[in-house]
């Protein structure tokens, strides 16, 4: 596997695991066809997301220097993105002064959406994180066009691959569509600590990642 590769994995697990995308992706799910919304919004998700690393590819791949100086830079600012992460996880893990809503306010305008408003909503809750660290990996790399498409692949095989699984897994059956809203009820209840174990693990790899680069330049 080339780093390329390797840095765009993570960087598909930074926004495949996005708890505010998963969330959006949820409460979408719960208008009048929640299977079509499903869909708008993940295919909202690949466009936004890929399209992005794709546009890097072509105007930035390879114009940055892994040994250079802002070469280096940039692997110490993905050590500093992952630590922040994990900091926020761990705070995340503090006990909360007020209770947890079944919906977020931020969230309730999501609800009874449109397949076409739900696509739209998706470009709103997408991860731009994990882009930018693409993006930035790409511009680092030395590798082909070619080789930046099939890394951008992997990085699209999680980053819109994930969201697509709990998408299938929650509307496979109609038993599992009639348990969405509790479905949904039980992770905005419990979206504290799903977010803080989500941004410890991602953000411990990332740290690792960028340690890993550091080390190797």
């Amino acid at each position: 596997m080339t780093e390329l590769a390797r840095l765009l994995i993570v960087s598909g697990l930074v926004s495949g695991t996005q708890p505010s995308t998963i969330m959006g992706l949820l409460v979408v799910m719960n208008g009048a066809t929640p299977r079509r919304n499903g869909w708008a919004f993940v295919l909202g998700l690949f466009t936004v997301e890929t399209l992005l690393l794709v546009v890097a590819s072509v105007v930035l791949g390879g114009t940055i220097e892994p040994v250079s100086i802002p070469g280096r830079l940039i692997a110490a600012a993905r050590i500093v993105a992952g630590l922040a992460l994990l900091t926020y996880g761990l705070w995340l893990r503090r006990p909360s002064t007020k209770p947890s809503s079944d919906v977020p306010p931020a969230f309730e305008r999501l609800k009874e959406l449109s397949p076409t408003k739900s696509f739209v909503a998706a470009f709103l809750m997408a991860d731009y994180v994990g882009p930018v660290l693409g993006s930035i990996a790409i511009a680092t790399s030395s590798v082909g066009f070619g080789g930046r498409l099939v890394a951008i692949g992997l990085y699209t095989l999680l980053a819109a691959g994930i969201p697509l699984a709990v998408m299938l897994s929650v509307t496979h059956s109609p038993t599992a569509q009639r348990k969405l809203a509790d479905t949904t009820g039980w992770v905005m209840r419990h979206r504290r600590p799903l977010a803080s174990w989500l941004s410890i693990v991602v953000g411990t790899i990332l740290a690792i990642d960028g340690a890993v680069v550091v080390l190797s330049v």
